[in-house]
């Protein structure tokens, strides 16, 4: 479908390549904004196609109303330790004869690229490409270590000629735009990652006393064998807790091995995104213990827009979301403090704060993909520009 380079000065809509260098299999926030950004594309009448490594199965693709040719994958992965986390990336000569395939088979008016930089599809898109390129930066650099690590390191080495190739950059947060202007010398547009706020609001409860029923339910939510989450600070808190609240039910959804001798909360696994969105629209507060590595926190967005009062480490990408014209819409604490973790829940199950639970709703729906995706789109049509006027 190959419309000629002027194609979207004569049109609205718009042929998108969107590209994750993270592996589709392991869910992350990456590939869930990706997924997020495609389905709200399609509904906007764009023509979208997705390229990562991992697998996409049917079932996923349906529940964002994507069709089973809207994803192609590089191939499998390796994992790569990278910011208190692990980064599955695919990189090497098959991938890159996968992802030229990908930009010969399609006609794309503009590519949009995250974590361009990162050894994996993303870059061998970068070096491959020759259309409109708009680059999304996610990481913030909490660790110091991490901004000296092998794998950035390497990347630094690949800069210059690189991002000299991107016509428009954005970053999800202010943390992760002055990462982006430390390590890339470059000056990008903050634009938040999206939440489809009216999903979320529809599991909102409003049971009483709590909104879980008989009970206050605390809830945490991630891949809790990362050091990084801060599972152990969320259950320290919790025995000081249940000195007010002896009653109280702590819920732990995500991927990981119970630990051993728990008898502090109740661990539900990984569950599917409608599930694990009742479980937030039925907590009175959700938990978000992390010790770094965050550069935004979209699933604080997605707990304010299911309802649940939100406490969280007071890392800036988390100050940035919980932070609204009038101030905080939520709790703020120490890292690695479950001593102050604690006082804090305490606050936000005392009676009152239905103020804050409003703003925090009204926050929020500020990162709502009616809101996110057309400043996207905007990006889009400055990068042909740009790339025009070159």
């Amino acid at each position: 479908m190959n419309n000629g380079p002027h194609a979207p000065q004569n049109r609205e809509w718009l042929s998108v390549g969107l590209v994750c260098p993270y592996s589709f299999s392991r869910p992350g926030g990456v590939q869930n904004h990706l997924l997020g950004l495609a389905s709200w594309l399609r509904r906007h009448d764009h023509v979208v196609s997705l390229l990562g490594p991992g697998s996409l199965d049917e079932h996923t693709l349906a529940d964002h109303d994507l069709p089973p040719d809207c994803f192609t994958s590089t191939g499998g992965t390796v994992p790569v330790p990278a910011n208190g986390s692990v980064a599955r990336l695919s990189f090497g000569a098959r991938p890159a004869i996968r992802v030229r395939a990908w930009l010969r088979s399609h006609y794309f008016d503009v590519i949009h690229l995250h974590e361009p930089l990162t050894p994996s599809s993303s870059l061998l898109a970068l070096w491959n490409a020759d259309r409109p390129l708009v680059a999304t930066f996610h990481t913030s650099f909490e660790d110091s270590d991490f901004a000296e690590s092998p794998l950035l390191r390497a990347a630094r080495r690949l800069a210059p000629s690189s991002v000299a190739r991107i016509d428009e950059a954005v970053a999800v947060s202010s943390a992760a735009a002055e990462a982006a202007r430390r390590t890339w010398r470059l000056d990008p547009a903050i634009i938040g990652n999206g939440v489809d706020t009216s999903e979320l609001s529809a599991v909102w409860s409003s049971a009483s006393p709590w909104r879980g029923g008989d009970r206050p339910r605390i809830c945490f939510l991630g891949r809790f064998e990362e050091t990084r989450k801060g599972l152990e600070f969320f259950l320290g808190a919790i025995r000081r807790v249940r000195l007010n609240h002896p009653d109280l039910d702590a819920v732990v959804v995500g991927p990981g091995s119970i630990p051993a001798h728990n008898d502090q909360a109740r661990f539900l696994g990984a569950l599917p995104d409608a599930e694990r969105d009742r479980v937030l629209g039925s907590s009175d507060v959700y938990v978000a213990p992390n010790t770094g590595g965050e550069s935004f926190g979209i699933v604080l967005v997605e707990a304010m827009a299911a309802g649940a009062k939100v406490v969280a480490t007071d890392l800036s990408g988390f100050r940035e979301v919980l932070t609204d014209d009038r101030g905080l819409v939520g709790w703020l604490t120490p890292a690695g403090d479950p001593a102050a973790l604690a006082r804090a829940i305490n606050q936000a199950l005392a009676p009152g704060h239905t103020e804050l639970a409003d703003r925090g709703l009204r926050r929020a729906r500020q990162f709502d993909w009616d809101s996110v995706g057309p400043q996207l789109v905007e990006r889009y049509r400055a990068a042909i520009v740009a790339r025009r006027s070159r």
